[in-house]
């Protein structure tokens, strides 16, 4: 058999064919078939152009070269393992780059995000005013304070309300509550100034202070108060109270109700003529 371009299947006669049993290339009874026969139905599978070149027949066009409409999506492409396309370059540059920038910004992230300390202090009595009823037994201090809050985040800390509370031997003599909300700026503080009335009096056992605000000697009249400062503030829907212990010195002997004194007149003096 001979195709066009008269083309010679004796090259294709090789003694493995003679052996083979293949569906549609054996007898009735499956004997193998002659040489010729094996290559008549090999050069189906393959083609000769115009120009001598042999080309395999494309299996799902039917030979016509074409696929067919409505195809495509039902068609699965091969590439060689050594295609250039299954080792893209730089591989390990882009992989490296895109683990060092997750890290880079999972650190800034935590860095930037973990709280940190809010820090309460006091920054001491700043005025006193002290009234002394020693007929009564009772003294009347009135105390300004000054407290610092200090945020170390990077982030504002929403400060709440502060309280003072002030004793003297272990009893409470004056409480005060501020509720005023404000708020800290990042890596800042703030000041706030808070006041509270303290009473010492007969009623607490206390009563012995007036003498001893009366008393001449200076160390005599020096209290030692304790200051309990408690501040509540929230973060990044976190809520803390802060809690200060601190000790005042406060001499309530050293304020002297002030004394009305009558103006002075003094005479011009007269020139002589």
């Amino acid at each position: 058999m001979t195709r066009k371009g008269s083309v010679d299947f004796r090259g294709l006669r090789k003694p493995s064919y003679g052996t083979m049993s293949v569906n549609g290339l054996s007898g009735e009874h499956g004997e193998p078939v002659g040489g010729e026969a094996m290559a008549a139905a090999a050069s189906d599978s393959w083609f000769e152009d115009l120009i001598g070149s042999r080309h395999v027949r494309c299996p799902t066009c039917n030979g016509s070269g074409k696929i067919p409409k409505g195809q495509e999506d039902k068609l699965v492409a091969l590439i060689p393992y050594s295609d250039n396309r299954l080792k893209p370059r730089r591989t390990k540059l882009y992989v490296s780059i895109a683990v060092f920038t997750t890290l880079l910004a999972c650190g800034l992230l935590i860095f930037f995000l973990m709280p940190r300390e809010v820090q309460v202090s006091n920054n001491h009595i700043k005025s006193i005013d002290v009234h002394v009823n020693k007929t009564q037994g009772t003294v009347w201090i009135y105390i300004e304070s000054e407290v610092n809050v200090t945020n170390w985040n990077f982030f504002p800390v929403t400060m709440g309300s502060m309280s003072l509370q002030v004793l003297y031997h272990e009893t409470v003599v004056g409480k005060s509550l501020t509720t005023a909300t404000d708020q800290v700026p990042i890596r800042a503080h703030k000041q706030v100034k808070v006041s509270v009335n303290t009473t010492f009096d007969d009623s607490k056992d206390l009563g012995y202070v007036a003498e001893l605000c009366s008393n001449p000697i200076d160390w005599v009249h020096h209290l030692i108060l304790q200051l309990q400062i408690t501040c509540s503030t929230s973060y990044l829907s976190h809520s803390e109270n802060l809690t200060l212990t601190d000790y005042e010195y406060v001499d309530c002997g050293t304020v002297i109700p002030p004394v009305t004194i009558p103006p002075i007149t003094l005479e011009h003096p007269q020139l002589a003529s």
